[in-house]
């Protein structure tokens, strides 16, 4: 009766799932950062009858500001100066930057235009206004 021996030669270890999987999970999880830290921003979203839902949004960055003018980035407060400086950082690092703009409903509008103008100064003009169907 013939037994079996296993090879001489050492089995490898695959590395290359492995590190896919990884790749995939850092993927997910910085998306879905992105929108969970949004939501932790609570504002009141202006409504408008005829606002659509973009077919891609993509991968956009949160700039919200609140109805006492204060504003975060993702879900970090951060002063008008510095978010210039961050957006132009931001910029370097991803040239296809986009940003989402939320702004509450009772905002004044000086303050949202100071968020564009930060915009402008860094180069970035692929921005999309926040709003809420009816």
């Amino acid at each position: 009766m013939k037994l079996w021996a296993p090879d001489d030669a050492d089995p490898e270890f695959e590395l290359t799932p492995m590190i896919d999987v990884v790749f995939l999970l850092i993927a997910f999880f910085m998306t879905l950062m992105s929108f969970i830290s949004a939501e932790l921003v609570k504002l009141e979203l202006p409504t408008a009858e005829e606002a659509t839902i973009p077919e891609d949004p993509g991968e956009r960055q949160y700039i919200s500001v609140n109805a006492a003018g204060e504003v975060f980035y993702g879900a970090a407060p951060i002063s008008y100066e510095a978010l210039t400086q961050a957006l132009i950082k931001t910029r370097e690092e991803l040239p296809t930057v986009k940003l989402y703009l939320r702004a509450d409903t009772t905002t004044t509008h000086r303050y949202v235009n100071r968020v564009m103008d930060a915009c402008a100064q860094a180069g970035i003009f692929d921005l999309i206004f926040a709003s809420s169907q009816d």
